[in-house]
């Protein structure tokens, strides 16, 4: 069924509660705004432990180069699977440095989740440095350039607002389009966003789009504003979970083009081409994480802690992490604790 786009206002200040969390994501369940539960053994991808013991915590690298010790955290992230993962990432990392945390991952979107770091229901959460750029500093044009793009963020974001980058990752996420490989008709024959833009205008009806809500407030007016001056109309544009824009653009109904994350698992699993951003519209994302200033001066640990997980934080690490999850039925816990043990940041 389709649902009617509607703007979207974020609250002034949002208020962390586990009915913000995101239940289910892609078919897999993900455990969020609750403390980790659930036992398992050590194993490969078959057989991923879903909690980690004390002495799984205390026998890697992190115990061993970062002091948190007497320390209490409360760490969020949004509530797609790579942001999840990320978030647990963070919580366990952070408890085999020696801190306490308290899980609030899972938060419906990026309003919610900044306001809720500005005003201190959580502590920290990953955030994406063109989501920062536009979102956030309110600028139309991204900067060229991933590591640019990421300096120009962090800098004006701690002037501004007070929030420190730490970090970054080693991978940029970002949107984009995409259409099943093998799409029939006109469809088909679109390669590029240019391309998808003169079949919106001269064959709207070929032009379906499916896209989350968050993707649907934010870019469509943009994408309209573009060089690509890409407009869908109304009943072209189907408003669904994140989830089945990848499983309803394979198949091309309602949908002949989606919008995608790059660093998702299923483009490759499910076979789907992704349009060429021609003009360069969409912007770089690097991930870093980011808390406000106040948190990093007091605990300069926490600089050390991101920049050991972002250089481990690869971009076929990401797409393998997310696969864990949307494509193996695996949760976010699993796929965090699969991350830090395979690159010894705690034990096995």
């Amino acid at each position: 069924m389709k649902t009617p786009i509607r703007s979207r206002r974020a609250t002034a200040r949002a208020k962390v509660s586990v009915a913000l969390c995101a239940a289910l994501l892609g078919g897999a369940a993900l455990t969020g705004c609750t403390d980790t539960a659930g036992s398992g053994g050590s194993g490969g991808s078959d057989n991923l432990p879903r909690t980690a013991g004390k002495k799984q915590l205390d026998s890697g690298s992190i115990a061993k180069d970062v002091d948190l010790k007497g320390t209490h955290f409360t760490v969020g992230s949004k509530e797609f699977t790579e942001q999840q993962i990320l978030g647990k990432i963070t919580k366990y990392a952070l408890e085999a440095a020696g801190a306490r945390t308290t899980d609030q991952t899972g938060l419906q979107g990026t309003s919610i989740a900044r306001s809720a770091l500005q005003g201190g229901d959580i502590d920290m959460y990953w955030d994406y440095s063109g989501t920062g750029w536009t979102q956030f500093l309110q600028h139309d044009k991204p900067v060229q350039g991933s590591a640019a793009q990421f300096r120009a963020t962090s800098s004006e974001d701690l002037k501004k607002h007070r929030i420190k980058w730490l970090g970054p990752a080693k991978f940029g996420n970002q949107y984009t389009m995409a259409r099943a490989s093998d799409a029939k008709g006109r469809a088909g024959k679109v390669d590029s966003i240019s391309d998808l833009a003169k079949l919106a205008k001269d064959h709207p009806e070929d032009a379906t789009l499916c896209g989350a809500s968050e993707f649907l407030d934010r870019e469509l007016g943009a994408l309209e504003q573009s060089p690509y001056k890409l407009k869908f109309g109304a009943p072209q544009v189907y408003q669904n979970a994140f989830a089945l824009n990848f499983v309803n653009v394979a198949k091309g109904s309602p949908c002949k083009f989606a919008e995608v994350f790059t660093t998702d698992a299923r483009l490759k699993s499910l076979d789907l081409r992704v349009l060429d951003d021609d003009k360069g519209h969409f912007t770089t994302e690097l991930a870093a994480l980011t808390v406000r200033d106040e948190t990093a001066k007091q605990h300069p640990q926490l600089a050390k802690l991101a920049k050991k997980l972002g250089d481990a934080l690869t971009e076929k690490t990401i797409i393998k992490l997310n696969g864990l999850v949307d494509l193996e039925g695996k949760s976010a816990d699993q796929a965090a604790l699969y991350f830090l043990r395979t690159n010894g940041f705690i034990g096995k």
